[in-house]
């Protein structure tokens, strides 16, 4: 039983989302990005972890998080819904002593508000959490950012509705001395429905490199394909009385156009006449539409 899937009934699709695979590899490229912002601020290269995405709703979340914590909620154009970071609050002040050359480990005592200082450094970091992100997607999608709002309660965040699924995606800083620390992003489900084609894809590579003998492969394959076309001499039109009054030896006047249509599926391709070639009817193409 362990492939059991949630469902949510009165949907027409499944409620798990995109693939999941494809947010961990985006997720592995984020951390590669925040070790050299982490780095920056801490002055040593940080032992960061990515944990794999997993799919949560909104009330468990919301329940499950730490009553203190950084909250930033950011709009990611073009991507509909929002964007939530959510840091540790002992990170941002193990960061602050770490940038006046503290060593970060000392233990924070429990506490409702941030510092001024703080306050800059959550700010700082949680945008530069955005700009790796961003840099992730740069080239299957560009995008951009602005900030929505900041908060510390969970309680007090207006992000989603209760019932909502997200994507949540953590990454774990080991500061040393049993200091570790959680940066965790969460997405709506309705902005990774957007993405679900790019994220299908294995590697970024794959999009852009092309293979010449698979495509001549499939070139040759495809010209082989039999497509059914016919033209139309005419479209006379008849009133419903007409249509029911019909009988043997009644003739429907047409007017036959200079240039008759070739049609291909529901689609006309060219224009040309009709006439005759070694006995049989036959239609010349005149014009490629």
């Amino acid at each position: 039983m362990d492939d059991v899937q949630p469902y949510k009934f009165g949907t027409s699709e499944p409620q798990a989302p995109v693939s999941l695979s494809g947010m961990d590899r985006i997720g592995e490229r984020v951390a590669r990005q925040l070790r050299v912002v982490l780095e920056n601020i801490m002055g040593t290269r940080p032992n960061l972890t990515t944990q794999s995405a997993e799919m949560v709703n909104f009330d468990l979340w919301s329940a499950m998080a730490p009553n203190f914590c950084s909250l930033s909620t950011y709009k990611l154009h073009p991507l509909k819904g929002s964007i939530l970071v959510r840091i540790d609050a002992g990170m941002i002040s193990s960061m602050v002593e770490r940038f006046y050359g503290g060593s970060g480990t000392r233990p924070v005592a429990e506490r409702t508000e941030f510092t001024r200082s703080e306050d800059r450094i959550r700010a700082k970091l949680s945008d530069d959490i955005m700009k790796s992100l961003i840099a992730a997607w740069a080239d299957l999608l560009p995008m951009e950012m602005s900030l929505a709002s900041r908060e510390h309660d969970p309680q007090a965040l207006v992000f989603a509705d209760a019932n909502d699924q997200l994507l949540s995606q953590t990454f774990t800083l080991d500061m040393g001395k049993n200091a570790e620390f959680t940066i965790e992003l969460m997405f709506p489900v309705v902005a990774l429905r957007q993405l679900e084609p790019l994220l299908a894809t294995n590697a970024p590579d794959e999009i852009h490199m092309k293979d010449p003998l698979w495509q001549a492969r499939l070139a040759r394959q495809m010209g082989g394909i039999r497509l059914p076309a016919k033209t139309v001499l005419a479209r006379p039109t008849l009133t419903l009385n007409e249509l029911l009054n019909l009988k043997n030896g009644d003739v429907i006047p047409v007017t036959i156009e200079r240039y008759l249509p070739l049609l291909v599926g529901n689609r006309a391709l060219a224009q040309g006449t009709l006439g005759e070639q070694n006995g049989r009817a036959a239609f010349m193409i005149e014009k490629i539409n």
